[in-house]
């Protein structure tokens, strides 16, 4: 028993052990950290990545990151100083982003994420410079490029020198060129004027220090090359360091700048002659890291002068000497311009450089084709030639490249410091150089003029070469030619000018050599553009069912404004019908030429019945030279048939007239069609009237009016005459007509008040017949009751037609006695009558009536459709409004993001290039109009279409399909324990528990 208690424990160790990594080793992911860098030029046309050289931890590799591309313009910044965070314009996600056109002036902003399925978390950002042209970039390229070159060549002739000369000169002499160099093996081994000798490569690699005393205010040069720091300011760093107090230095950057020897204020170079600016002795000017903390200087590139850029970092208390010298190819003039170092810490340095640039003058004028003004330039290599007494300086030989000596050697040809230049190519070429215009190649001649045969290398001087050259190197016999091939560079930008330089040198004498320069501008390739006319519908309007006449077709025009052809596909319709579902087209695929026109037409079907919706069908047109859609969206009304007249009136009623009148004055009243469908009029007919109207009104169209005139007969005894005019039977519309002859004379006794007016709609015109107004009254005379004409006095009302409120008024009127009828008793023959008119009721839109038009519900829709629609809102044909009318406006719409509608028309078009199902959802804002103009209510309605993406292309084998939010993949802890030897542990555990079970249940057998 005591040995299956000790086996359980020691099985249970085993058990708890193989447990232990998922609860101990697990270990926190790690987070970004360090510093990222954006590697390449923020120009245009140029492309970005990210650097992740200083981005800890260690082992980060672009796939372990997300990316995201943004971009700063100065409006973002200043959002930022006033303390906002601005919205940044998202540019890409994609690990490199190509800066475009609209970058220019402003900054990219590159922030890259930890992706937690590959162990890291947090974020970096890092902010480009200000994004330059390419044209600028192209020529700051070439002009960093060309210093390379120059500085290559140095190096290459100083190597050349040191192999060949095996003593040291000592002294310096008016036939000796010694030049000045960093990395020099040889720099004269005798002191002069207390400059201390310099040493041999063998004897400094002995020497304890670069340098151990200060020679005339110099100080001493420190192992890093730098100087400007004094023993004693050594010993205070070595003391600060040694006698740290524990406190931590506040970094602080700060520089200080000193032109030439620190007694001039100006780099003034005089008199410059134009075309002669590599005679020029350069000038410098030292510039000194005075803070405590490191400092990083950006390039700079000023406009009429070059200088030496500060490459390196600037550690604390370093001093760096940089080169300035007249830039070449100045017009002439006075140039005054202040130059500033800037480091990327915030630190400026500035100082002012001077010139006066002349024309050249003839030789003839001095004998010499040199000004007089001029130094004698024949001895520029010698540091003592023009400014011996500058011992804090280094003037270097060559003033295009201050750095650059190639012009002091020609290669070992016993230090001659001329070289005659025998390669050249065609004038044309060397005056105009090569301009493309296309990405075809074109060939440029070399000819060797010397007597020996030549190797000539050909090479781009841009740092992102525009062109390319083949071959990159051929040998030219003496006296003979040879053709090189120049093509543009693949994938320059369209439309982008990209300036270049082709430098053909010789292998062996670098100043044997000539530049041609290059111009080169890719046009766009020929694109299709076709566009429609008009822009939208056709809309059909509204047609009522059981239509025999279809509308007229209405014709739409493709123009191709491209400069390629178009082949146009045949139209799709949404509808999935071959021929068109509700309409009928014309059109048929077809290649429509650069400028050309095709023209086709539409027509609603005869078919179509009443449909509480428009009938819409949107047609597709692909122009397969370029992919994209002409969609052409097809609407008609139908509506179930509706009758309605309208007649001016219920009554005819003429003033009563004497036996024996002659003829009485005819009254009118209209009929106006105000349904939807055409109504055929009775023929009309009285006894007592004659009634005229044109036969042709008699069938009236759907917002058509027909006129009536009505006369009573003459020769109508005495006595009461009325009379129905039929109108329309099955409308059940009809007018009374009455006349009353009289007997003889009679006598006014009483004129009676006539009814008033009520119920009349808002808004009702300004005159008799529109309010209603009787035409006659009825008096009371000594022979009876009988109808009298009146006039009314409307205009005098205080009645005001536009107004929305309930109004009542009174209008006066002037009654006319009939003939036969005397006013004996001097009765007052006015009268009155009182009209109300209704106050307004607002048109009230509802929300039912908003709608999204040209996408079919649940319609399907490929990845290469594109599918445009219309957001109709209810009222918005309300174009003559009224205090409290309603509307609703379209105001935004969502598939994946949502866009914003600021104006009419509320039209958008879109494409997924993701299959999957989708819905369009419009909002609409309701607005109420106050009398002036419309505003917000804050009540909103949104109208959804749900629709289907499929893919337009078939999959490729083993893609996976499953979307990237869905995939499953294993969480990563970063443990990187190996889990192998727990599994053993857990596999042994497992057995042995099996076993002593076995070994129990055989024990009780």
């Amino acid at each position: 028993m005591r040995k299956e208690r000790i086996l359980a424990v020691i099985m249970s160790v085993l058990l708890a052990l193989s447990m232990i990594s998922a609860t101990v080793f697990a270990a926190e992911i790690p987070a970004l950290d360090g510093k990222l860098k954006i590697q390449g030029t923020a120009a245009e046309g140029r492309t970005l990545s990210a650097e992740f050289k200083e981005v800890k931890p260690e082992g980060v590799t672009e796939d372990d990151v997300a990316y995201l591309w943004e971009r700063k313009t100065v409006e973002d910044e200043e959002t930022e100083k006033a303390g906002e965070k601005p919205e940044l314009k998202e540019l890409g996600k994609d690990k490199t982003y190509t800066v475009t056109q609209d970058d220019i002036g402003s900054k990219i902003v590159l922030t890259v994420t930890g992706k937690e399925e590959n162990g890291y978390t947090g974020s970096l950002k890092v902010v480009s410079d200000t994004v330059i042209d390419a044209q600028t970039a192209a020529a700051d390229t070439a002009e960093q490029q060309a210093a390379q070159e120059t500085e290559n060549e140095q190096s290459q002739n100083t190597d050349a020198s040191a192999d060949t000369e095996e003593t040291t000169q000592t002294g310096v002499s008016e036939d000796t060129d010694t030049t000045y160099q960093e990395d020099s093996t040889q720099a004269g081994t005798e002191n002069i004027e207390g400059i201390p000798a310099a040493t041999t490569d063998e004897e400094k690699q002995q020497s304890e220090s670069a340098g151990s005393e200060s020679v005339d205010g110099i100080p001493e040069a420190t192992e890093d090359g730098t100087y400007g720091q004094t023993n004693d300011a050594a010993d205070t760093a070595d003391s600060q360091k040694n006698n740290d107090t524990g406190k931590t230095e506040t970094p602080t950057a700060d520089a200080s700048i000193v032109i030439g020897d620190g007694n001039s204020e100006v780099v003034d170079f005089g008199t410059v002659i134009s075309g002669q600016e590599d005679s020029i002795q350069a000038q410098y000017v030292t510039v000194t890291n005075t803070g405590n903390t490191t400092l990083n200087f950006t390039d700079i590139s000023p406009e009429h002068f070059m200088v030496q850029d500060i490459s390196d970092p600037m550690e604390q208390n370093s001093s760096q000497q940089l080169w300035i010298v007249p830039r070449a190819g100045i017009a002439a003039g006075e140039y005054d311009d202040t130059i500033t170092y800037t480091s990327e810490e915030g630190v400026e340095v500035s100082f002012e450089a001077k010139m006066t640039v002349e024309a050249a003058k003839d030789d003839a004028q001095n004998g010499n084709g040199q000004d007089d003004q001029k130094t004698d330039t024949g001895n520029t290599s010698d540091p003592t030639a023009d400014d011996q007494n500058k011992g804090d300086e280094t003037p270097a030989d060559s003033t295009t490249d201050p750095s650059n000596d190639a012009n002091t050697s020609d290669g070992g040809n016993n230090g001659s410091t001329t070289t005659e230049v025998t390669l050249a190519v065609d004038d044309t070429v060397a005056e105009s150089g090569l301009t493309f215009k296309s990405t075809e190649s074109q060939q440029i001649t070399v000819k060797n003029n010397s007597a020996q045969a030549v190797t000539v290398a050909a090479s781009s001087t841009g740092a992102a070469p525009a062109v390319t050259i083949d071959p990159s190197k051929q040998e030219i016999p003496a006296g003979e030619s040879a053709t090189f091939t120049v093509t543009p560079a693949e994938n320059l930008a369209t439309d982008t000018p990209y300036p270049d330089n082709i430098l053909f040198a010789d292998k062996n004498n670098s100043d044997n050599k000539i530049i041609v320069p290059v111009n080169v501008t890719i046009p766009a390739p020929a694109v299709s553009n076709v566009t429609r006319d008009p822009k939208d519908g056709p809309d059909f309007g509204t047609l009522v069912d059981g239509y025999t006449e279809l509308p007229a077709p209405q014709t739409i025009t493709l123009t191709n404004e491209g400069n390629a052809d178009a082949v146009l596909s045949d139209a799709v319709s949404s509808t999935g019908a071959a021929q068109g579902q509700y309409f009928d087209i014309t059109w048929q695929a077809q290649t429509v030429k650069s400028g050309a026109k095709a023209t086709f037409t539409i027509q609603p079907k005869i078919n179509l019945t009443a449909n509480a919706t428009p009938y819409t069908e949107t047609f597709t047109i692909t122009d397969t030279t370029n992919g994209k859609s002409i969609p052409i969206t097809a609407t008609v009304t139908v509506n179930s048939p509706d009758p309605s007249l309208d007649v001016s009136g219920q009554l005819i009623d003429f003033a009563a007239a004497k036996k024996g009148y002659s003829e009485i004055a005819p009254q009118q009243f209209t009929v106006t069609n105000n349904g939807n469908v055409t109504v055929t009029l009775e023929q009309p007919a009285l006894t007592n009237f004659t009634v005229s109207v044109d036969p042709a009104q008699l069938t009236l169209a759907p917002g058509a009016t027909a006129v009536y005139t009505v006369q009573p007969k003459t020769g109508l005894d005495v006595g009461a005459y009325s009379e129905d005019l039929k109108i329309s039977s099955s409308l059940n519309k009809s007018i009374t007509v009455n006349l009353q002859v009289v007997k003889g004379n009679a006598v006014l006794t009483k004129i009676q008040q006539p009814a008033a007016v009520t119920g009349l709609a808002n808004g009702t015109k300004k005159d008799a017949a529109s309010l209603k107004l009787p035409s006659t009254v009825v008096v009371e005379t000594t022979e009876g009751s009988m109808k009298a004409a009146v006039s009314w006095n409307v205009k005098e009302t205080s009645y005001k037609q536009s107004s929305t409120d309930a109004q009542k008024f009174t209008v006066s009127g002037t009654v006319t006695l009939p003939s036969g009828v005397d006013n004996d008793n001097k009765i007052s023959l006015a009268t009155s009558v009182e009209v109300s008119v209704n106050a307004y009721s607002a048109k009230v839109a509802s929300a039912e009536n908003n709608k999204i038009t040209g996408i079919d519900v649940n319609g399907v829709y490929t990845t290469q459709t594109k599918i445009s629609f219309t957001a109709v809102g209810a009222g918005m044909d309300n174009n003559s409004p009224k205090k409290g009318d309603t509307r609703y406006v379209p105001q935004s719409w969502t598939v994946i993001n949502t866009n914003v509608w600021n104006a009419a028309p509320y039209t958008a078009s879109f494409g997924l290039a993701q299959s999957g199902d989708y819905t369009l959802k419009v909002a609409f804002a309701q607005q109420q109009y106050d009398g002036s103009s419309w505003k917000a209510t804050g009540t909103t309605d949104t109208r959804q279409v749900s629709f289907s993406i499929a893919k337009a292309k078939v999959t490729a084998p083993g893609t996976n399909l499953t979307p990237a939010a869905n995939r499953k993949s294993s969480v990563k802890t970063g443990d990187n324990t190996p889990i192998l030897p727990f599994v053993c542990i857990l596999i042994i555990a497992a057995g042995a528990i099996g076993g002593v079970v076995f070994y129990k249940k055989k024990n009780k057998k």
